[in-house]
């Protein structure tokens, strides 16, 4: 009889902890649901501010490999990148649409929304143009191409994989160094796993995995 209620007992204390943490993870998902509306609602009615801070993107077309071509992927590849190069593109990577809205006004919104999305349009669009290039036999041109893309801060992780291969092929080291300082500033959610690639291949370039960290 003893163990009857031991075990009932055990029951009612799993039910009732049950029940206090999902009221306390409603109450939680309640607040910040509010917290998050209350900084929306905000953004919302933000007015217009200076942009002054904000960076465009240039597009070398003189310095990239752009030439005539039979191949239609890579004509693609060309053609959109010298139609974005009319564009205004920012890399807004990391910054949410709130936080925009609150830092530069709602009515600058719309803008930043399209200068954005040109950008991952542009750093989408330079991966696939490499990968063409490479499948095409032009690791130079390719590498043109890349390392724009590095310079503009893309998040695009295939990027780095192909440049640092490059680079491994070429045993230069500190090229990939570069690539790893540049990569350690990133705001992606894939920061890490870029990071962990450009490491091995710093080690596969010929270099040690110490010298990541003293190298000045």
């Amino acid at each position: 009889m003893s163990r009857f209620f031991a075990t009932f007992f055990l029951v009612i204390l799993i039910v009732v902890w049950y029940a206090y943490e999902r009221a306390k993870s409603i109450k939680k998902a309640r607040i910040s649901s509010e917290k998050f509306w209350a900084k929306e609602a905000e953004a919302n009615s933000t007015r217009k501010k200076s942009m002054a801070d904000l960076t465009l993107i240039t597009i070398p077309l003189d310095r990239l490999p752009i030439t005539s071509t039979d191949d239609e992927k890579l004509g693609e590849c060309q053609d959109f990148i010298t139609f974005l190069s009319e564009k205004d593109i920012i890399n807004l990577t990391g910054i949410s649409n709130t936080d925009l809205k609150l830092k530069y006004g709602a009515p600058n919104f719309p803008y930043l929304s399209e200068c954005d999305q040109n950008f991952t349009d542009l750093v989408r669009t330079l991966n696939q143009w490499a990968e063409r290039l490479l499948e095409l036999k032009r690791p130079e041109d390719a590498r043109q191409v890349l390392e724009f893309a590095v310079s503009c801060r893309s998040d695009v992780s295939t990027t780095y994989q192909m440049l640092s291969s490059l680079y491994v092929q070429s045993k230069d080291s500190k090229k990939i160094l570069e690539l790893i300082k540049t990569a350690e500033t990133l705001d992606t959610l894939l920061k890490e796993n870029i990071l962990a690639n450009l490491e091995k291949a710093y080690i596969a370039s010929g270099s040690g995995f110490d010298d990541i960290f003293t190298t000045p």
